[in-house]
């Protein structure tokens, strides 16, 4: 808002934010009157016209031509009493082409034309109704987070338009945040007082905690400026001391693409308090706030996220600068009572400062604007120079102080500096076309400038600066400069310039600006004129002298939708261009070409060169434009669209006439909010075509210009919007120039940058998996060694969900190193990471909301990202690793390439006493169960009535006796942590030699309480059988998982398959064991048991198979010191061979107690399985099963459940009863279900939730 910078509530305020009545010209009606009295409006919250006077709104009865607009009472969700403001003194219903119109008779409806009766101005004044506006208002305290205030607000009966004390115990003045005041939510109204303030006793200074508040940074400084204040600058520790523990506050540091990081309020940047990894280099990322969970406290961020804020007011106002004179012996050159001498013998640091000592002064302090604009535009200084000053952080890291001692009360640096992690940098000097400030190391050599005080008495020997200049008059380059003493309008003083030979003063850069400053900057006038105006065209400014508009520096919220002429402001805003009404009477500037001096003209106009395929001419500039548009996920950030454009060797497109003209972003935006809109090219700000009301800085959020190219209002016309929203764009390139690739791409897909290769791989896989990939593509996960990398990842993955691998691995003692041996230069962790509760979080991912970093179990499978040097081959993959080699310590046993103990491998089990036993599975973070050594979940064995709402995972195994008939080993969830057994594995130990993995054919080997003896000479079925026999034993069987489980490593590795004791034409063609066993236990491989192969042997995958009993292969003894159960004699008979086969499987009949079972597994619906039943149910032709004679007992237990149904029923209906849940009206479920994602944004807890109000 326009005179709000020094927070006053100045007289311009007053009227700018005052009531205004409305009338027609043509009528000479006013819009509303009383008592032939024309009524006050004032513009209020969501842009209505409030009537203070009756407490109503100005509103329409429809949306249609004719409605008539009366008033209303107010409502903030009504769009018929919402207004703006069309070609300044029309006033038309929000987003519709209706227009106020006021006709003869006095009243007043909407009308689809214009004519003289449509529009309004402020009575006595030819100025339109948006010449007002409505003051926003941020609550403090209450319950309101910090929300605006609402006008007009009903509480107890009564309209307030305004803030009020009404109810107030402490007279404070409140205001509600809603119409109705029905969540009785409101807050204090902003004031100048410091009452309520916490005062630092040292230093004086005054600080306002908004703890409770969820504003964006642009609106917490809002806030504070509405209170005469400024959000928080730190300049020193005992500063950031004062405010220290305090969680999340915005601190009014801001990032300016010119110089960097810096304090709005204008205060040094001197003292540097950046947590680890921060500053971040995201775009968009361009505000800081105080974290006190922090390493060291400040973390920068978007500018859109909501938090708390810290107000701060000095304890004693700073006195004004005062202009000194006098004397210097050549070569110094004076101002502001020192002595500059520039030196250009290269030094370093510490021995230019003894130079400067040995004459007398030290090294320069800069103490203002007007110091540095003085260095930079009369010691000769060059945009290639190089030059020490006197700042420095030697005696204090971090904190930067003069030479000479003097208090540091200005900084200039150049954007990227001081350098945040760089401890060997401590001296600063002065470089580049600005003058900017970096940080260097003391031991390079450069030139420097001295400083000293100046004399009171002139000893006759002083440079004239001003050859070529009348008297009275400075020389600044080829030209003279005068100071007007009288003030004037601008025509008048532009006449008086003109009468003396001169002109009013042009700009042609910012070293012109910066001599204007040191000419002018600390003079006690506000403004004074210069040569620019958009008298003629309201889009365009132009010099008085017709020179072309080569540079603009405007002050925050300029020009905005205004007609004026230009002045430059002093003080603390020294330099800035202010647009003012032509009537207003300021002192000047003039400006001729020196005596003696000669007029370069501009080089003539060449013809510009064609522009590439794609891109078109904007106007006649040497600029082609393009605009990029698509689908809505390829849509950027204004931050991130700039990028783009910088990337392919041009910048988003600036815009200076007419003839340079989907909506997309353009380069126009507010870098510093001291400072008013610039394009991101650095071309001047001299045309703007704004749409009607535009720019409005809609909840002051609004810092980036799109262009509305197919607008129904304004073909071409520009809005300020949110940065942060995503748009389509605009780029410029230089006639004749090519766009380069946004990124250089390999033919095997991975994008190029800084010497790398990445590849972006949105399969989800663990970090096992992952690892394979890249390292059969000559890569290995990717390392991140700096900002910038991490920068250029995140932005590939910012638009995409879920998170990223990356290379880091977290030992258990939390040290951290990257799988590809890169050392550690480089860290970005999110917030409460890496996580230390859990230790088998050893991986890294990179998040794609903010590019921060997470730990995560290494088993997760999701995405991730490769990395490889750009000298790797294309387009190839290495072969497969080689297995490890190695063997295992005593009480371990190699398995694979892996050593497991004992106690974790099945056939082992049945040794152990204990029948629980800890596996590395879990489920701590509640999100999934993962292995604690981070591999991959590829294999599980989940048991029945499983619990997920349990953590931790025991293997349950029934040892003694082997009593589970369908599964002898399973799982099951506990919550309990047990102590003492456990098992687990480590690497091969490649300094050990492992055993030959061979079997001795002559040693039977336990397992439970059987003896297992593998035989591996290749025998049919028959003659293992026999082999068997003849050692007392029989073919195996495998009645439990101990048996299974050892047979399968067996077979898997011999590479063999092994005969069992199953052949199905010795025991009544079904299979069973033939050493009298049931077959309580299978593992049958797919499209098994076949129906003609009547013999089994387990394949080297473990899994049983049929075949001819006369093919040869290994077998298996068995000899047993368990019985195998007697056969009953009471169900005699045998069942069917099933001989209908379907897809491929085969059944087969199971007799229990005089009937045959046959189970299919698949799902199908009841009629299918009754059908398919009957498909297999051929009779047999011998004998059949014994039948027991059910049916009288099956009919008699039928009756008598029917009758004690039929009764209990007639009970229930007849007795009183509660409705049960589903029906009842007064049963529901509030219990929330927990989100599946969390805001990461969400800084203030259930800020949105009402609470009682508090007492005023």
């Amino acid at each position: 808002m326009a005179g709000w910078m020094d927070g006053s509530f100045s007289a311009v305020n007053i009227s700018y934010y005052s009531p205004f009545s409305l009338s027609n010209k043509a009528t000479g009606f006013c819009l509303l009157k009383k008592y032939s009295r024309c009524l006050d409006l004032r513009w209020t919250t969501g842009n209505r016209i409030f009537v203070t006077s009756t407490k109503k709104c100005l509103g329409a009865q429809g949306k249609s031509v004719g409605s008539e607009v009366n008033i209303y009472d107010c409502d903030d969700k009504s769009a018929l009493q919402k207004w703006e403001c069309r070609n300044e003194t029309l006033l038309a219903l929000k987003d519709q082409q209706l227009y106020i119109e006021v006709k003869a008779d006095e009243s007043i409806a909407l009308s689809r034309t214009v004519g003289p009766n449509n529009h309004l101005t402020i009575t006595g004044t030819s100025s339109g109704a948006c010449t007002r506006t409505h003051r926003e208002l941020y609550t403090i305290e209450g319950n309101a987070f910090g929300k605006l205030c609402m006008f007009p607000f009903f509480y107890k009966d009564r309209w307030f338009g305004d803030c009020t004390t009404f109810d107030s115990s402490t007279k404070r003045n409140w205001c509600a945040v809603e119409t109705k005041f029905e969540r009785e939510q409101w807050g204090y109204c902003p004031t100048s007082s410091t009452e309520h303030w916490s005062k630092n006793l040292v230093t004086g200074a005054y600080y306002q905690l908004n703890t409770q508040s969820a504003l964006t940074w642009a609106q917490a400084e809002s806030s504070c400026k509405q209170q005469t204040a400024a959000l928080l600058s730190v300049v020193d520790p005992s500063e950031q001391a004062f405010v220290s523990g305090k969680s999340k506050l915005w601190l009014g540091l801001v990032l300016d693409p010119e110089h960097g990081w810096q304090w709005s309020d204008g205060k040094p940047f001197r003292y540097l308090r950046w947590d680890t990894g921060n500053p971040l280099p995201n775009p968009g990322h361009n505000c800081a706030f105080l974290n006190s969970a922090g390493q060291h406290n400040w973390q920068s961020s978007s500018c859109g996220k909501k938090l708390g804020y810290i107000c701060y007011k000095d304890g004693t106002p700073a006195s004004p600068p005062q202009t000194e004179q006098g004397f210097c012996s050549n070569p110094w050159i004076p101002y502001n009572g020192h002595c500059f001498h520039l030196h250009r013998t290269t030094l370093s640091w510490p021995d230019a400062q003894r130079d400067c000592r040995k004459e007398g002064g030290d090294l320069v302090s800069i103490r203002n604007v007007e110091d540095q604009s003085f260095v930079i535009s009369q010691l000769g200084y060059a945009s290639t120079d190089e030059l020490w000053i006197g700042l420095n952080d030697r005696k204090t890291e971090g904190l930067f102080d003069w030479s000479d001692h003097s208090t540091v009360s200005f900084t200039s640096w150049e954007y990227g500096k001081p350098a945040v992690a760089t401890e060997g940098e401590d001296c600063v000097l002065i470089r580049g076309e600005n003058g900017n400030w970096a940080d260097r190391s003391c031991d390079e050599k450069h030139g420097y400038i001295c400083m000293k005080q100046s004399s009171t008495e002139s000893k006759g020997d002083e440079i004239d600066l001003d050859i070529g200049c009348k008297a009275g008059w400075k020389r600044h380059g080829s030209y003279c400069y005068f100071v007007g003493s009288e003030t004037k309008t601008f025509d008048a003083a532009k006449d008086d310039c003109k009468s003396s030979g001169s002109y009013l003063a042009d700009v042609a850069n910012g070293v012109d600006n910066a001599f204007l400053v040191s000419l002018v900057g600390l003079r006690p006038e506000k403004h004074f004129w210069l040569g620019l105006s958009n008298q003629k065209n309201f889009d365009v400014f132009e010099w008085t002298n017709t020179d072309m508009v080569r540079f603009t520096h405007w002050n925050t919220e300029m020009p905005g939708y205004r007609q004026g002429c230009v002045a430059m402001t002093t003080g603390v805003l020294a330099g800035l261009w202010d647009l003012l009404p032509c009537d207003n009477k300021e002192k000047y500037i003039c400006k001729h070409l020196a005596e003696g001096a000669v007029f370069t003209a501009p080089p003539p106009t060449q013809i510009p060169p064609q522009c590439a395929d794609g891109w078109n001419r904007v106007g006649t500039r040497s600029i082609c434009s393009k605009f990029f548009t698509g689908p809505r996920s390829h849509e950027k950030t204004w931050f991130e669209a700039r990028d783009y454009c910088r990337a392919i060797g041009g910048d988003l497109l600036s815009i200076h006439s007419a003839a340079d003209g989907g909506k997309g972003w353009i380069g126009l935006h507010i870098a510093d909010t001291n400072v008013g809109f610039v394009w991101s090219d650095g071309s001047p700000l001299n045309y703007q075509h704004w749409q009607e009301g535009e720019p409005n800085n809609l909840n002051n959020v609004e810092h980036c210009a799109e262009f509305l190219i197919h607008n129904w209002d304004e073909d071409g016309s520009w809005n300020d919007a949110n940065c942060d929203l995503y748009n389509d764009w605009l780029c410029q390139i230089r006639a004749g120039t090519v766009e380069k690739k946004y990124y250089n791409t390999t033919s095997d897909g991975w994008l190029e940058w800084r010497g790398n290769h990445y590849y972006i791989n949105r399969m989800s896989k663990s970090v096992e998996e992952a690892r394979t990939f890249c390292q059969r593509r000559h890569g290995d996960l990717a390392s991140v060694n700096s900002k910038e990398e991490n920068a250029f990842l995140w932005k590939q993955i910012s638009r995409t969900y879920g998170a990223y691998y990356i290379g880091l691995s977290v030992d258990l003692d939390r040290s951290f190193w990257w799988m590809d041996g890169t050392p550690v230069s480089f860290q970005k962790w999110d917030d409460e990471q890496p996580n230390s509760n859990a230790f088998d979080e050893n991986c890294v991912v990179m998040t794609y909301y903010m590019g921060f970093w997470r730990t995560t179990n290494c088993g997760r499978e999701t995405q991730f990202i490769c990395k490889r040097r750009s000298t790797s081959p294309v387009n190839s993959t290495l072969a497969p690793t080689v297995t490890p080699q190695g063997g295992c310590g005593i009480t371990w046993a190699k398995f694979g390439s892996k050593v497991r103990s004992h106690t974790f491998l099945t056939t082992k089990l049945v040794d152990i006493t204990a029948t629980d036993l800890w596996i590395g599975l879990n489920a701590v973070k509640q999100d999934g169960f993962y292995w604690t050594d981070g591999k991959s979940r590829k294999y599980t064995n989940w048991g029945y009535s499983v619990s997920m709402h349990n953590m931790y995972i025991t293997v349950i195994c029934d040892v003694e006796g082997f009593r589970h008939l369908a599964v002898g080993c399973g799982y099951r969830y506990e919550r309990r942590r047990n102590p003492s057994v456990m098992h687990g594995w480590s690497e091969l130990d490649p300094n050990i030699q492992s055993p030959p993995d061979t079997i001795d054919p002559n040693i039977y080997v336990r397992v439970g309480n059987d003896s297992i003896k593998v035989v591996t000479q290749n025998l049919t079925w028959y003659d293992a059988k026999r082999r068997c026999e003849s050692e007392k034993a029989n073919l195996a069987n495998l009645r439990n998982e101990w048996t299974q489980a050892h047979l399968d490593l067996v077979a898997m590795n011999l590479n063999a398959p092994l005969w069992i004791g199953l052949n199905k034409n010795q025991t009544g063609g079904y299979f069973r064991y033939v050493d009298g066993w049931h077959l309580n236990f299978a593992t049958w491989a797919e499209y098994e048991p076949s129906r003609n192969k009547p013999c089994v042997y387990i394949g080297v995958d473990g899994k049983w198979r049929t075949a001819f009993c006369n093919q040869t292969m290994n077998s298996v003894c068995m000899l047993s010191a368990d019985v195998a159960p007697t056969e009953s004699t009471m169900f005699p008979g045998r069942c069917p061979e099933d001989t209908n086969v379907e897809y491929q499987q085969s059944y087969t009949w199971l007799p229990f107690k005089g009937h045959c079972y046959l189970f299919i597994t698949d799902e199908i619906e009841w009629a299918d399985a009754a059908s398919s039943c009957v498909r297999h149910g051929k009779r047999h032709s011998g004998k059949q099963p014994h039948r027991v004679h059910t049916s009288l007992v099956v009919v008699l237990i039928i009756t008598i459940t029917s009758t004690l149904m039929v009764v209990a029923f007639f009970l229930y209906k007849k007795s009183p009863r509660p409705l049960p849940t589903f029906e009842n009206p007064l049963y529901f479920n509030s219990e929330p279900s927990p989100p599946d994602v969390v805001d990461t944004n969400k800084m203030i807890e259930n800020a949105e939730n009402p609470e009682p109000i508090l007492t005023l």
